[in-house]
């Protein structure tokens, strides 16, 4: 059957707290609008108050003796069942993302793919996490290192991904023994209930099963924006704490979160870069860039935003990337017409953004960096009827964007890209390194100028031929340099950053031996 949120009678969406679902006693609440009929209110999303958080927290903390202690087998079992609860629900999470986030049926795909990959790939840990023994080295002492739990742990989620982003950091904390509260983004409310329902589900399934029983504070998810984020990043029964989201944001969390002491994981984002080489293959280039800008709407925090261009080139690539946004197609995520362009070689999905407010952020920045001297070159227009009726950003790409220019170093985060001419692959890369962000890409026939370019670009995602934006499970990822911190993403050593090493020492009298009785005989 669908998903069916959890709701009280004025449309208000409720929280799960310590093993209930409830009202949240919250005095204000945030509209949830289906991005691409901003007409369209879904419910209202509480702004979950401090005393709620707390509440949270302390059942967190009250479970945490409890569930470390649940073996880490039966961990194991638990979160492989839920990658098939996700399995079972694979089609009514893709309706739920696409309504309410904005994105295509097909990115919603992409999405579960990547959420129940990930689960996979982490719930094996429960088992296989080991410790480490230390050769002898001084007499009467004995050394190891175990990896343990941390405690409660806080995970702060976006809107671009509401389940693979969650349920890769909820699984790996949980899975290692921690407890979680959890805050997604206000703009995906019922996706996120549908995932702590899966994982309430998993937990039930565990009773009725396994014979264990999961403790009520083990898990909980609170809503809301700025203030319930505050106070779940800031609270002081928190060990350690996931951010995912934006630069401004995630540096200020992870300034305020380190400074109490808290162990921060967070992954951020920057300008990422798409490299053309002089000796590269123009179309496949122009192919790769328009869909880098188009999917998820341009909000990945994969997503080109810059392409660097040999000037040699550069005329070619632009009119070859021109010719392909005559591809573009835009409208509603779970619609006919988004299908069909996600199906069909040549042709671009590109679905509204998730929100008014990023809709008008987008156009804003567009409009300040004309104003600082940049000029459009190219756009493809909202056709009217779309316009009027949803969160729409026309694909638009710019040129004379300077160090000065504010999408010199501001991450648009939407279909908007940035052509800029360079010299060669030195000026490059020397660009690309001065900037912070995740992903740079390179094309060119010339392998021996794409393996310079790998080994010199400064970031932790690197494709050569290839769009740079997405990610496989059961690999490395994640964002250095300012925009991360550095942990992997998506394999199973993101549980790392959930433990901690204890190393013991052991004193001990070696043992004697006995004389021997017979000696001299």
């Amino acid at each position: 059957m669908p998903f069916t949120p959890y709701k009280n009678s004025q449309d208000q969406y409720q929280i799960y707290l310590a093993g209930t679902w409830r009202d949240s006693a919250a005095a204000d609440f945030l509209p949830n609008v289906n991005p691409a009929h901003k007409f369209q209110t879904l419910g209202h999303v509480a702004e979950t108050t401090d005393a709620e958080v707390g509440e949270a927290m302390q059942a967190a903390e009250a479970a945490f003796p409890a569930w470390r202690a649940v073996s880490g087998n039966m961990k194991t079992k638990i979160f492989l069942h839920l990658a098939q609860v996700m399995y079972a629900r694979f089609d009514d999470f893709q309706q739920c993302m696409s309504r309410e986030m904005g994105k295509t049926l097909f990115d919603c795909k992409l999405d579960l793919d990547e959420a129940i990959g990930v689960v996979e790939c982490v719930a094996p840990q429960g088992l296989s996490l080991k410790g480490e023994t230390y050769a002898k080295n001084i007499d009467g002492v004995v050394m190891e290192a175990r990896l343990e739990p941390r405690g409660v742990a806080a995970i702060i989620t976006p809107f671009n991904f509401p389940v693979a982003i969650p349920l890769a950091q909820v699984v790996s904390a949980l899975v290692t023994g921690n407890t979680v509260v959890w805050k997604p983004s206000h703009l995906i409310p019922e996706s996120s209930q549908a995932v702590a329902a899966a994982i309430a589900e998993s937990f039930a399934w565990a009773k009725e099963k396994l014979g264990v029983t999961v403790p009520d504070g083990t898990f909980s998810m609170v809503s809301g924006d700025v203030a319930p984020g505050q106070a779940v990043a800031t609270h002081p029964l928190v060990k350690c704490l996931s951010f995912t989201g934006s630069k401004a944001v995630g540096d200020a969390v992870d300034a305020t979160a380190s400074g109490l002491g808290k162990r921060v994981m967070k992954e951020v984002g920057g300008i990422n870069v798409f490299y053309v080489h002089k000796d590269a293959d123009i179309a496949r280039a122009a192919k790769n860039f328009v869909y880098g800008k188009t999917i998820t709407g341009g909000q990945r925090c994969t997503s080109i935003q810059e392409v660097l261009c040999d000037a040699g080139v550069y005329e070619a690539f632009v009119a070859a990337a021109i010719e392909e946004t005559k591809g573009i197609r835009m409208g509603e995520g779970p619609g006919a017409e988004m299908a069909q362009a996600d199906a069909t070689p040549g042709l671009y999905s590109l679905p509204p953004v998730v929100s008014e407010e990023q809709h008008g952020r987008i156009l804003g920045l567009i409009a300040q960096s004309v104003g600082q001297g940049a000029n459009v070159r190219h756009q493809v227009p909202v056709p009217d009827a779309l316009a009027a009726e949803g969160f729409y950003v026309p694909f638009t790409l710019i040129e004379n964007v300077g160090p000065a220019n504010v999408l010199y170093t501001t991450e648009i985060f939407g279909p908007v890209g940035v052509l800029t001419q360079v010299k060669d692959i030195r000026e490059a890369i020397t660009i690309i390194n001065a900037k912070i962000g995740i992903v740079a890409c390179i094309d060119s026939r010339d392998k021996d100028a794409s393996e310079h370019f790998i080994q010199s670009v400064l970031r932790t995602r690197v494709d050569d031929g290839r769009h740079g934006t997405g990610a496989f499970w059961a690999t490395r990822f994640g964002g250095d340099r300012g925009a991360g911190s550095g942990n992997p993403a998506l394999d199973e050593n993101m549980v790392m950053g959930y433990v901690l090493w204890k190393t013991i020492y052991r004193s001990y009298k070696p043992f004697a031996e006995p004389e021997d009785d017979d000696a001299g005989i």
